[in-house]
This record gives structure tokens, C-alpha cells and sequence, in this order.
């Protein structure tokens, strides 16, 4: 009997560790990010957490963003707040990246023509492209307020 609960215990254990790590690697994204501008710099693809504080990223010699990636708290949308912090600052926007609505690896736009879209299949863009990450880039604010 003892070893029976000890069997039953250790593969609990062993199921609720799998299950643990399909949750942290499934909650990281890829974000495709285009300035947008005329004869202007390529876009970046990040790699994103989701919920995850704020994140300041350059994404080339010109663009500085912050970003933060988000559940919506009325479905099951995923939506990029985004700020941008150079060239030209410009207020925090939400934009519905993945969810409802959202055809998958459809690029939406901020007000102020910023490019964004949730890369839809992680297995077929990991050899094409280096996604930056953000996990280690710095906490920043989407407001103005200090």
C-alpha cells in the first residue's frame, strides 16, 4: 500500500512539473514590431512574456519602444501595450494582437501607424529569424508620470 501512494505521489509530482513547464514556455510570444516609416529601418521580432512588467527595447539604431504583453481581462484576447520612446514619443496604445476577431499574423496598427503582430507558429519562425527577448531589457513606464 505504501508503495502504491509513493508511486501515485512521485507521478503526480512528475505530471504537475510537465505541466509547470508547458505553462512557462507557452506564456512566451513572438511579436513582430515594424516602424512603419518610408524607406525607414526594418521591423524586430521580440519574445515576449506574457504579464510581464513593462520592457524598454530598441529595436534598431533609431526606435526605442516600451512594451508589455497582456491577457484581456474580458476574454481570451492577448493585447500589446505599446509606448513609443524615440524618435518621437508618443502615448501608450493597447493593440489586440491575438484573440477574437484577430486573423492569425495579421499586422495591426497603433494610432500613430507602429505595425504589430503576434507571430502565429513559434515552430516555423525559430530558424528563419532571431527574436530579440525582453526578459532581461529594463522596467520602463507607460505613462508620462514619474
Amino acid at each position: 500500500m505504501r508503495k502504491l501512494f509513493l508511486t501515485a505521489a512521485a507521478c503526480l509530482a512528475a505530471v504537475g512539473a510537465a505541466l509547470a513547464q508547458v505553462e512557462a514556455t507557452s506564456s512566451t510570444y513572438f511579436i513582430d514590431v515594424d516602424p512603419a516609416r518610408y524607406n525607414g529601418p526594418p521591423g524586430q521580432r521580440l519574445a515576449v512574456l506574457l504579464g510581464d512588467q513593462p520592457r524598454h527595447v530598441s529595436l534598431n539604431g533609431q526606435d526605442e519602444i516600451c512594451v508589455q504583453l497582456q491577457r484581456a481581462a474580458t476574454d481570451s484576447s492577448v493585447v500589446a501595450r505599446v509606448r513609443v520612446l524615440k524618435p518621437e514619443k508618443h502615448d501608450a496604445a493597447m493593440v489586440t494582437v491575438a484573440g477574437p476577431g484577430v486573423s492569425p499574423g495579421t499586422f495591426r496598427s497603433t494610432p500613430w501607424g507602429m505595425l504589430l503582430r503576434m507571430v502565429p507558429d513559434k515552430a516555423i519562425t525559430l530558424g528563419l529569424i532571431k527574436p530579440v527577448g525582453t526578459s532581461d531589457a529594463p522596467v520602463c513606464k507607460l505613462s508620462d508620470e514619474s
